[in-house]
């Protein structure tokens, strides 16, 4: 069966997982009953170890216009009887009916509703005026050229990289196509985060230059030239290509869920639906997490 999700269920996951620290939290994950021997899937389930020993909280989520009754807690109560849940949280959007309340918490359920809460109440996790706008960019590199040192028989020059160059290290084993090497260096944070904070959107252009190159153990590259045989030390590379910017506003939602202050909206990013969820708990602290919504 393939694992399904929905808004309301991503919500809570990435509010989980900004308040998880030191634990493992996973969406849509599934474990097996005790009885059936069958695999059931849990919405969201936090993993950690107290006092030495393994704890597994499973959360799951109503996405419905109505609070949720006693018969979705019933159901779900005999459901993690035979998964190995510690404990059992349920989160539903529009709350819960007193009756449904007062059996989850027989049962020793945590129950967790979605409150609307006035601005002037909330912490201001995203400034005044409650709106934030999310830059991404794509890049294509079209070309690329090595400077490579001198020897004692060539001069120092500069080459462009063709598709079926290698790349080298200093005892003469192959690393890699250098087309491979460019585009994870085209595709690191630390370029991406450059491009990010200078470009705009009327850039179509970009250029970067990697300078020494070097692999994932700090050891230089080299090229090789045929005739004379001899592996020549590259000194960088200059990285030119096409690139696209593009601005989009999240409109933020506001809300308290299981006590904790949240903020989330959606947007588009590269014809992508995304969610954004910023968090504050109870001591103040915040984070924001970002993840892709499923089609449909």
């Amino acid at each position: 069966m393939p694992k399904r999700t929905n808004e309301f269920q991503k919500l809570v996951y990435l509010v989980r997982t900004n308040l998880a620290a030191g634990a493992t939290v996973t969406e849509s994950k599934m474990l097996r009953d005790r009885v059936t021997r069958k695999q059931r899937e849990v919405d969201v389930c936090i993993e950690g170890r107290v006092g030495g020993q393994a704890v597994m909280v499973c959360v799951e989520c109503r996405d419905h216009k109505r609070p949720a009754d006693v018969q979705w807690v019933d159901a779900l109560c005999t459901k993690h009887e035979r998964l190995p849940t510690n404990a059992l949280i349920l989160a539903s959007k529009s709350g819960f009916t007193p009756e449904a309340r007062r059996v989850a918490e027989a049962y020793g359920i945590e129950t967790f509703s979605l409150e609307d809460v006035n601005s002037t109440d909330f912490p201001s996790l995203i400034g005044a005026n409650g709106t934030l706008w999310t830059k991404t960019v794509s890049i294509t590199p079209t070309k690329v050229t090595a400077t490579v040192l001198a020897t004692d028989s060539l001069p120092e020059e500069t080459v462009v990289l063709l598709q079926d160059n290698l790349l080298y290290i200093e005892d003469g084993s192959e690393l890699c196509q250098a087309t491979e090497y460019v585009q994870a260096v085209a595709n690191s944070n630390a370029v991406r985060d450059c491009l990010l904070a200078e470009g705009q959107e009327e850039h179509t252009w970009f250029e970067f230059r990697c300078e020494p190159p070097h692999d994932a153990l700090k050891r230089p590259l080299f090229m090789k030239k045929l005739a004379p045989l001899v592996l020549r030390p590259i000194s960088s590379f200059r990285i030119i290509g096409q690139c696209e910017f593009k601005i989009a506003p999240f409109a933020m939602h506001r809300a308290k869920l299981g006590g904790v202050h949240v903020s989330w909206g959606k947007t588009i990013a590269h014809g992508r639906l995304v969610l954004l969820v910023a968090t504050m708990d109870d001591t103040g602290g915040q984070k924001v997490s970002i993840t892709e919504l499923p089609e449909g």
